[in-house]
């Protein structure tokens, strides 16, 4: 999602829309500019990050994207994007707004199922080594502490530095964390090599952050997204 660049007929397709519906919080890199264009031109864009108490990011300046990894927000957001889309011709507003707690109320009774589970997990095993600084959202909802990221960013588009890794080693080392969490939409090969480095049996486990999956992937709506790596965090550290 951070390297994703609009075509023309994209750049057109968001001039002609009714309403665009962004993450926001500079999550689309490569559709900011093509964003606040079609916004000049008069298009309704809702940004839903700036709405839904962002938390900030642990190692850069700014606000966590990534609020999609906390369940209730999501929730929220769909909410959201129903108050928006009442101005939008041909939609019956009733209707949306139906949709829209419908879907919520299956979010939240899906967020519940999962905090009762992940609650299973002791208190001192409740810490995370991830890829990039993607879940710090699911953390602060389900009472986890991300104790290293091997992209110290939000975006994958930044690369560690040698002795970021070297000391992502040692808090590895120090923690006894027995796993490393990759990103299904991104390489695992650094995590890979970090598993290697410690000499220790680290699992490398991958989690749905930035896509859906594909058919059969266990993460094909955000449901089953939610689902899947609840049970996987569960797999890896309980």
């Amino acid at each position: 999602p951070h390297e994703f660049e609009p075509s023309a007929a994209q750049v057109a397709m968001l001039n002609e829309a009714d309403l665009v519906v962004a993450n926001g919080l500079g999550f689309e890199v490569g559709l900011t500019d093509a964003l606040d264009a079609a916004a000049s031109d008069g298009v309704t864009v809702l940004e839903l990050g700036e709405a839904l108490d962002p938390l900030p990011l642990a190692e850069d300046d700014g606000e966590d994207p990534h609020w999609f990894t906390d369940p209730l927000r999501m929730a929220a957001a769909a909410g959201l994007v129903a108050t928006a889309a009442e101005s939008v011709e041909g939609l019956d507003p009733t209707v949306v707004a139906e949709q829209a707690a419908s879907h919520a109320s299956a979010i939240e009774a899906a967020d519940a199922e999962i905090a009762a589970d992940l609650e299973t997990i002791p208190e001192d095993q409740r810490q995370m080594v991830t890829n990039h600084e993607v879940f710090g959202y699911f953390a602060d909802r389900y009472g986890f502490e991300v104790v290293g990221t091997i992209i110290p960013s939000g975006t994958t588009l930044a690369e560690p530095s040698s002795s970021e890794l070297a000391d992502l080693v040692a808090v590895i080392e120090e923690t006894g964390v027995p796993a490393v969490f990759a990103d299904t939409s991104s390489s695992a090969d650094l995590a890979d090599v970090l598993a290697e480095e410690t000499g220790e049996e680290i699992a490398v486990v991958e989690l749905f952050s930035e896509s859906l999956g594909e058919e059969g992937s266990g993460a094909e709506t955000y449901l089953e997204l939610i689902r899947t790596n609840a049970d996987r965090i569960m797999g890896a550290l309980a």
